[in-house]
């Protein structure tokens, strides 16, 4: 049975996405009385092959626990992108990851993982988990996010750091572009784990914390994990480039973990500048 939560969760995803979907673009007559922004519900049902009764029940919230093939032909109906269809299934159960009934497992950086990412010189480099907690990083990574080591509990969070840190807000180029990805990507990501206290401690923060953050979340777009370019202004060294890349790769225990790596961008200076911030860091650790 689906809790309260994940019914309530559908059932909101689904009214926003019926809303800004137009009747010409499935091929239906506009009409001159429509008063319903977007789709009616009996358009959607009967555009997914089901009855616009059971239908209705789904965007009240009822204690009605839809199939894979119905939650399917319901993204069919609602033209969802990718990236939606998988949050709808994961909503609905059926694209949970990681974890044991919705619960997310403790996640472990094993040693060669570890010595990965010291190898990694000149790239900023993070493992982060399922909330984007900062789970192991190497020196390079330090020239963006500070003294991670220094950080304790839920302050090493790459979310957190985004939302909260004034530092990070400074810094990044475009920061608002790079702060509604990440929020569209951790909604896609919480809909695994929305009955779990721990990952819901992340978003309960920021929406108390973060006015920002909050409005955008409250928006339910999601986005799949991508590649891409970052920037930022640095204090000392002035504007750094990176081509960044998010990879999935198995922790000590096979929970997923996500290998986050920035390149300096190429036809830049950001390699020579990287460059003489670690040395300068190193001259200063060795005093």
């Amino acid at each position: 049975m689906l809790s309260h939560i994940r019914r309530s969760e559908i059932a909101t995803f689904l009214r926003i996405r019926r809303a800004r979907l137009q009747p010409e673009q499935v091929g239906l007559p506009r009409g001159r009385r429509r008063r319903t922004p977007g789709l009616r519900r009996e358009e959607v049902a009967e555009l997914a092959g089901i009855s616009t009764e059971w239908y209705a029940w789904l965007e009240q919230s009822r204690d009605v626990n839809p199939s894979l093939d119905t939650l399917q032909r319901i993204a069919e109906a609602l033209r969802l992108e990718p990236a939606e269809q998988q949050h709808l299934l994961n909503l609905g159960g059926y694209g949970v990851e990681n974890g044991d009934n919705g619960l997310a497992r403790e996640a472990v950086v094993g040693d060669s993982l570890q010595r990965l990412l010291e190898q990694i010189v000149c790239c900023p480099a993070w493992i982060m988990g399922a909330r984007s907690d900062i789970l192991a990083w190497n020196r390079a990574a330090t020239v963006i996010h500070g003294d991670l080591g220094a950080m304790r509990g839920i302050e090493r969070n790459g979310i957190h750091q985004l939302f909260l840190n004034p530092a990070m807000r400074r810094m990044l180029v475009d920061w608002e572009v790079h702060a509604r990805d990440c929020v569209a990507k951790l909604r896609l990501t919480q809909a695994n784990y929305l009955d779990d206290p721990w990952f819901n401690e992340l978003i309960e923060l920021l929406r108390s914390r973060s006015p920002a953050f909050s409005a955008w979340w409250d928006e339910h777009e999601v986005r799949l994990p991508h590649d891409g370019v970052k920037v930022y202004e640095h204090p000392k060294a002035g504007r750094l480039s990176f081509d960044y890349a998010i990879l999935q790769v198995a922790g000590g225990n096979e929970v997923p973990l996500n290998l986050i790596t920035y390149v300096p961008t190429r036809d830049t200076d950001t390699q020579e500048k990287m460059e003489a911030l670690l040395r300068r860091s190193a001259l200063v650790l060795s005093a």
